[in-house]
């Protein structure tokens, strides 16, 4: 009997108890990563490049917009962006770290057209995070999952 009530115990205990696992990813990028310039194209969204630091390479992908919201300088963050129904407002290139954690939104250039920041918005991203130390600060700075 002693022993049906300690297993009866047991799998209630097992039943009723519950598991939490956490995933901990571990990337090391930071303002003195140093990445590849990877042209993207133009009139496209997504942008992509190779960081590395302390000889681990990481591949990372991103997304470009073109936004009203104004930024003070490159490397500026924001967490949300607004989009103009006046198309001609959105002359702001702001890009966003995706994978393999995401990043804030990082102002990467202000324009005066925005049909140049449509067609050029993806392509600054990747050239900013290879080139500014800046840009990549603000990118690496504030990682979630």
């Amino acid at each position: 009997m002693k022993s049906k009530i300690l297993i009866t115990g047991a799998i209630l205990c097992a039943i009723t108890t519950t598991c939490a696992h956490a995933v901990t990813k571990c990337v090391a990028l930071n303002s003195n990563t140093t990445c590849k310039y990877e042209s993207s194209g133009t009139n496209v969204a997504d942008w992509t490049s190779t960081c590395t630091t302390n000889g681990v390479n990481t591949p990372i992908k991103g997304i470009g917009i073109c936004s009203a919201n104004a930024g003070s300088a490159v490397g500026a963050t924001a967490t949300e962006l607004e989009m103009s129904s006046t198309a001609d407002e959105n002359v702001n290139c702001w890009c966003k770290m995706t994978s393999p954690a995401v990043s804030r939104w990082v102002l990467s250039y202000s324009s005066s057209s925005a049909g140049f920041c449509a067609q050029s918005c993806v392509d600054l991203c990747a050239s900013n995070v290879r080139g500014s130390a800046v840009f990549r600060s603000a990118m690496f700075s504030s990682l979630s999952d």
